[in-house]
């Protein structure tokens, strides 16, 4: 549409529109440019230096859009050099340049073009627009689309934005980068636990909570097998229109990880990249030290005291190590090209004796035939990863114990102290880490390949506006695992217990195939744009497994490699063994059209038919539509004169989603063991049927809606969009009881129960500063979260209209510290409301009625909400400043509206503890608690909200003058730095919010410390 420019005129009127230029001027354009885009200060100085030795003319020209505006801040270089001049503020530019030499000119926003001189000195040169945001290609299911082509909510990151962290979860290369994406991982500091992700929100009860990932268009991918290097983008699909197409998999949103491909210039790139990082366990629990501990845990129990000192977080913990490498080859050109990489990774946990080795690759290729009739690709990436598990609870047991039991002692027989029999509190963490040995091996190898033919040129080849293909894909996952366990003969544990060694093996195998063959049909007429989708996907997954155990061995030597050897199965008859298999097949029909009009108004609708083995008889198969409509407001003739509006766009959709995460034979009779009976002197095994038969079994349904405002702003210099979201999940998977007889058990896992999440989003990228030297761009993204169960009954089933969840952990019995009722958010604590201590020392509560009671009078009617755990709000930004050849970025994450439950100051936080050791607010702010134990009030409810400084980047790009090295990046990176927050445990964001438990610890009397992480890197562009 024909624009006029408008900044000056909006802003201040047509008379101020100079002087607001020159403030623009001074602010300069807005973009992100990449690292290592300018040339350093010592290279231009060459340049310039062997300039001199030539003849030069004097050039000077005006460069204007296609308005006949000047453009202020356009670069003018020398072609081939990075010698060159920016324009003042009347688009004005004037610089000597060697006869013979020609220039290139650039501003973000605008085509570059290259101007051959000759003998000109003086030019008149017109920019062309070029909105390279709204031309970006964005992955969807099953395709592509532009980004100004866009009808759902669809986020998209590119390998530049992500996290720059060492990590062996590529997931958290994703944390704080997409607004509703959750994701958690509360031991980050070992290298063998993974994190959750969850996308808008709890959705399900039962069923799984984890969204589909899509690796290069093959569906169920593994995050762990993904070198972060190889990754080209991530897209996030969030909303159900765009989610739908996945149909019973799609409840819970899909990641769409895209990697990179060979290149395509003709020429051969190898890079190597390194990092290291260092890991700092964070000592964020004052737990008493062992003088302390004599003084107010030995003063009536002088028995307690065994005469050592130990600072037991210490003696469990170190400073972690972690160094990857990989090395990447890439070549080819349009016709055939290749791209292979190879890593190595080591890590080290902050716990001692943990550890994780990997070693993998990964080969792509892509061929289209000369005449481009046919297209194959291929793709393999094996690899093998060794863990020394060690344990996730050492850290607790370690800071657990009685600071004053030693860890050695020269005169036992293994070197380590062994505490007395009955003891509480004397748990050797560091003889169990250093003697039993813990271990795992994965084996992993996925592969596919991809045949397609381009059918359109066999019966039209020179019609260049439609195009039809199709495409047969199959692939292979395979996994499989071996763990082994045993403690030797001489550990403490067998000694007390009288046995001489404890062994365990396991093995397990998961095998996955997929086809899917999909047809892609495009079209062009006139002013209209049609685009057609349709494919068939067959998934098959298959899982199996073994497990041994047995105890007593000759020698320690073999650990658990001589199984049979162990004497304990044959002498007292245990078995000492299981195994299993199950499997599952999905099968679906699905198809996509979209539809554009002068690219203004725009739909897209879908269609997914589905089934699944998992499902009940009588509900195999089910139907997942969507719509999406799409509204370009910027392009209707009304907004002709406003030109500081590149892109204006407002959408809709709806689509219904699925989720079949559970496991498989839930629909079907099945049949298992109970025991042996004997009769006649025999021993019988005893089999009956496990659970009731629910034919009518279904996948939960998603009922999904989402209005979006989608922008872009002055050039491209403000842009972002706004999503409000409802979505309803009805048919929720459960447990639900039934009246024995007719059924031949309690209770029946069925379809009962509905869900509703909703929430706004806030995706904003603003860039306030671009000139030739200095680059200042910044995001912020925001969410708003509202999780309530509507309904736990139907016609059919009836439930309660409240569950109580989050059992937390013993000593002390306390009960259920959540509740998840009708109507109400998920994570509402319930507990008693704290009204101090009487004069003994003992909890007093409020009663139902507001009265002050002891808490030996209270019941559970006294009980009530008191605070939740889901944060009503998440946000994040980051800063990204570039000068020259220096790249720094800064950024913060944070959450609000919620409260956490201090389950350390609960369960370490009182003098009646009956740990081995306890918190020093035992005797400071707790001192008044001097009775009682592990009562749930809001006592231990606090404020969660927090801001933390999450991540800073400093990096520098050298550019080598010499024919062997391109470029070489070096970075130094600092995460987790501070958190602001009114809490008084441990850091708030390592709280679980993810699942139906929220700021809650999940129950567990656990503890693992945040960490400190610096990392270095380099990159190498040979």
């Amino acid at each position: 549409m024909k624009k006029k420019k408008f900044y000056g005129t909006f802003l201040f009127g047509h008379s101020h529109e100079k002087r607001f230029r020159r403030m623009l001027g001074v602010v300069g354009v807005l973009s992100v440019m990449p690292i290592g885009a300018v040339q350093a200060t010592e290279d231009s100085a060459m340049e310039t230096a062997a300039m001199v030795q030539q003849q030069a003319n004097k050039v000077s020209g005006k460069i204007i859009d296609s308005k006949g505006e000047p453009i202020i801040g356009a670069t003018v270089q020398i072609a081939g050099t990075s010698q060159g001049v920016v324009t003042d503020i009347d688009g004005h530019f004037s610089m000597e340049v060697p006869i013979g030499a020609n220039l290139h000119v650039s501003y973000v926003g605008y085509k570059g073009i290259d101007i051959k001189l000759g003998k000109k000195t003086e030019l008149s040169i017109v920019l062309q627009e070029d909105n390279k945001l709204l031309e970006e290609v964005v992955v969807v299911g099953y395709g592509t689309m532009k980004r100004k082509e866009m009808t759902s909510a669809i986020s998209h990151v590119s390998s530049y934005d992500l996290n720059k962290v060492a990590t062996m979860d590529a997931s958290m290369l994703l944390q704080g980068k997409v607004s509703s994406v959750s994701i958690m991982n509360t031991n980050v500091g070992d290298p063998n636990t993974m994190g959750s992700i969850q996308v808008r929100g709890i959705s399900s009860r039962n069923a799984g909570l984890g969204p589909l990932i899509v690796v290069d268009g093959i569906p169920g991918g593994d995050l762990t097998n993904i070198n972060p290097n190889d990754i080209e983008s991530i897209d996030v699909l969030k909303d159900g229109a765009a989610s739908a197409i996945y149909g019973t998999r799609g409840s819970n949103g899909v990641i769409l990880v895209n990697l990179k491909k060979g290149a395509r210039d003709g020429q051969l790139h190898t890079s190597y990249s390194a990092s290291l990082t260092v890991m700092q366990p964070k000592r964020e629990l004052d737990f008493l030290s062992a003088d302390e501990f004599r003084k107010y845990r030995c003063i009536d129990n002088p028995g307690l005291d065994f005469g050592g000192d130990v600072d037991w977080f210490d003696a469990v913990g170190r400073t972690a190590l972690t160094h990857l490498h990989t090395i990447t080859l890439s070549g080819g050109d349009n016709k055939t090209n290749y791209r292979v990489s190879v890593d190595y990774r080591n890590a080290q946990g902050i716990v001692i004796e943990t550890n994780r080795q990997e070693y993998g690759l990964r080969a792509g290729i892509n061929h289209t035939t000369k005449s481009g009739l046919f297209f194959f690709s291929a793709n393999v990436a094996p690899r093998v990863v060794n863990m020394d598990i060690g344990s996730t609870d050492s850290f607790y047991r370690a800071v657990n114990n009685n600071p004053t039991v030693p860890i050695y002692d020269e005169e036992s027989d293994n070197g380590y102290w062994h505490a007395p029999a009955g003891v509480n509190g004397a748990d050797n963490q560091v003889e169990w880490l250093n003697t039993v040995s813990n271990d795992k091996e994965n084996k992993r190898l996925e592969w596919n390949g991809t045949a397609g033919l381009n059918i359109l040129p066999l019966f039209n080849p020179k019609n260049s506006d439609m195009t039809l293909k199709t495409q047969l894909t199959f692939s292979q996952k395979y996994d499989e695992s071996n763990t082994g366990y045993y403690v030797p003969s001489t550990n403490t544990s067998q000694i007390i217990d009288e046995r001489n060694g404890h062994a365990k093996r396991s093995w397990d195998k998961s095998m996955i195939y997929n086809l899917e063959w999909t047809t892609n049909f495009t079209a062009k007429f006139n002013d209209h744009q049609l685009r057609a989708m349709a494919g068939y996907s067959y998934n098959y997954g298959m899982y199996e497994g073994f497990n041994i155990e047995n105890r007593d061995f000759d020698n320690d030597g073999l650990t658990y490699n001589n199984m049979g050897q162990g004497t304990q199965a044959a002498e007292e008859g245990i078995v000492g063994m299981g195994s299993y298999k199950n499997d599952y097949k999905l099968i679906s029909f699905f198809g996509r059209i979209n539809y554009d009009w002068k690219e203004r108004y725009l739909l897209t609708t879908s269609l997914r038919y589905e089934g699944s083995s998992r499902f009940g008889i009588n509900n195999k198969w089910g139907y997942f539509p969507a719509v999406s409509v799409g509204w370009r407001i910027s392009e209707e003739s009304f907004m002709s004169g406003i030109d500081w509006i590149d892109d204006l766009k407002l959408r809709y959709d709806f689509g219904v989603t699925g989720n079949q995460d559970f496991s498989s034979y839930m629909s079907l009779a099945t049949y298992s063991s109970f025991g042996w009976y004997e009769y006649q002197g025999e021993l019988f095994h005893v089999w009956g049927t496990s659970k009731n038969v629910n034919g009518d079994l279904r996948w939960e349904k998603g009922m999904n809606q989402n209005i979006g405002l989608d922008f872009s702003l002055f050039n491209g210099r403000i842009g972002g969009s706004l999503n409000y979201f409802i979505r309803k999940q009805v048919d929720l998977l459960g447990d639900y009881d039934v009246a024995v007889p007719p059924n031949l058990h309690t209770t029946i896992f069925a379809n009962v129960g509905t869900l509703r999440n909703q929430g706004l989003e806030i995706d904003l990228n603003f860039v306030p500063v671009q000139n030739k030297d200095f680059t200042w761009s910044f995001n912020i993204i925001a969410a708003t979260n509202d999780n309530r169960f509507l309904e736990f009954s139907n016609d059919i089933y009836s439930g309660q209209k409240y569950y109580s969840t989050c059992n937390m952990d013993n000593p002390g019995n306390p009960g259920y510290l959540q509740r998840i009722e009708e109507g109400k958010r998920v994570g509402n604590f319930f507990t008693y409301r704290y009204a101090g201590v009487d004069d003994n020392g003992n909890w007093m509560v409020y009663s139902k009625d507001g009265e002050v009671i002891p808490i030996a009078d209270a019941s559970e009617d006294d009980k009530t909400y008191t605070g939740n755990g889901l944060p009503k709000f998440t946000g994040s930004m980051t800063h990204n400043f570039l000068y020259r050849n220096f790249d720094f970025s800064l950024s913060f994450s944070g959450a609000a509206g919620f409260e956490l439950f201090n389950t350390h100051n609960f369960y370490w936080g009182l003098q009646t503890a009956t740990n081995g050791n306890v918190l020093k607010r035992a005797y400071k702010e707790n001192a008044e608690i001097t009775s009682g134990y592990n009562v749930l009030s809001d006592y231990f409810i606090e404020p969660g909200s927090y801001l933390k400084i999450d991540d800073v980047t400093l990096g520098y790009t050298f550019k080598p003058q010499n024919k062997y090295i391109g470029n070489i990046r070096v970075y130094g990176s600092a995460r987790n730095l501070y958190t602001f927050t009114k809490f008084s445990g441990v850091d708030p964001s390592t709280y679980n919010v993810n699942g139906l438990t929220p700021g809650s610890g999940d129950g567990h009397n656990n503890y693992y410390p945040s960490v400190f992480q610096f990392n270095m890197g380099v990159q190498v562009n040979f």
